[in-house]
């Protein structure tokens, strides 16, 4: 992905608003060796940037990590209620707010009448866990 942000849709601003898309029809890449390495050096900068971010969040919030770590082995699946009694409620807005942004509630209550592990039309079932195949989960299929 962080190759594609630099080499596809020009998201380096050190690389700039170009495109470096490769061509499988072409017997080499169409910019120079240099470019090629300044392309690899600005993807590895991507990539551990975004790996110290993931990594100092987890750190910062092990605590509530490991509280949902310990219920996830209880239960298997949790809702956003579970989420809220767990972790208390979030600095944004409830679920209408979630609904404004992304169409749903942000469970899977009210979507297709679904139930946790029931079986939905396409075959999600009502966790929003996609069946073996690989189909998107449902809260993220109506985007």
């Amino acid at each position: 992905m962080a190759t594609a942000m630099v080499t596809q849709w020009g998201m380096s601003p050190s690389i700039g608003y170009m495109s470096y898309a490769d061509d499988p029809q072409q017997l080499h890449k169409p910019f120079s060796e240099d470019t090629a390495m300044r392309i690899d050096s600005e993807v590895k900068r991507i990539v551990d940037e975004a790996y110290k971010q993931c990594k100092d969040l987890l750190i910062e919030k092990k605590k509530e990590v490991g509280i949902v770590a310990e219920e996830l082995l209880r239960k298997e699946v949790l809702s956003r209620d579970d989420m809220v009694r767990l972790l208390g409620k979030r600095e944004w807005g409830g679920s209408q707010e979630f609904e404004k942004w992304f169409g749903g509630r942000g469970d899977t209550q009210g979507v297709e009448g679904s139930t946790p592990g029931a079986q939905l039309p396409g075959g999600e079932t009502g966790h929003g866990s996609p069946p073996l195949g690989g189909a998107a989960p449902v809260a993220f299929r109506r985007l």
